[in-house]
């Protein structure tokens, strides 16, 4: 994990000297292979696709267009989910998802506090850690998300938590604890 990136939540500290992903990087396929959401416990092929919206200006960074799809354990019909996250103009890696159709009126704060996977790492390395924030309908959750199906192996995963918990924020540590699979096939 040497070249991965790990950082507190930005409404613990103040986000210095950061690096993370570019939107570009956002855009894709990411499978959540990993989570402490009560919300995918009973779900499976959890996938979110990132699509870049247009942009009045190129100075600004891009909404993203944010489509979960994933299925019931014990159904093959695909469920959907979508909504537009907005990028804070305050931290580069902190997000709003606002949903869409009838979750216009839901709310998300997220943000990314652990990456690793560049330019030149192969599309199945990538990772990242999504912290989200307590809202209204939710606890505050870590989600791992990977561009490959498998996800990260064991090991790989242990050196993570313990990263995390490295941070010295207690809510953080706490959620890395609670880390379980999301069943992806």
């Amino acid at each position: 994990m040497s070249s991965a990136s790990f950082y507190p939540p930005s409404a613990s500290t103040q986000p210095s000297e950061r690096t993370y992903p570019t939107t570009d990087k956002l855009v894709g396929k990411w499978y959540i292979t990993h989570t402490t959401s009560p919300a995918w416990k009973d779900k499976r092929n959890v996938v979110l696709t990132y699509t870049a919206l247009p942009s009045a200006s190129n100075t600004v960074r891009p909404q993203l267009d944010d489509l979960i799809t994933y299925q019931t354990l014990g159904s093959q019909k695909l469920q959907t989910m979508r909504g537009t996250d907005t990028p804070s103009p305050f931290h580069l890696g902190s997000w709003t998802w606002r949903g869409n159709g009838w979750l216009k009126f839901v709310t998300s704060q997220w943000e990314i506090v652990a990456h690793e996977g560049g330019p030149t790492d192969g599309e199945d390395d990538r990772w990242m850690v999504v912290f989200a924030q307590k809202s209204i309908f939710t606890p505050a959750v870590l989600n791992i998300y990977t561009n490959g199906k498998i996800g990260l192996e064991d090991g790989r995963l242990d050196e993570l938590r313990m990263a995390l918990k490295g941070l010295g924020n207690e809510e953080l540590g706490g959620l890395a604890d609670g880390l379980y699979r999301v069943t992806q096939e």
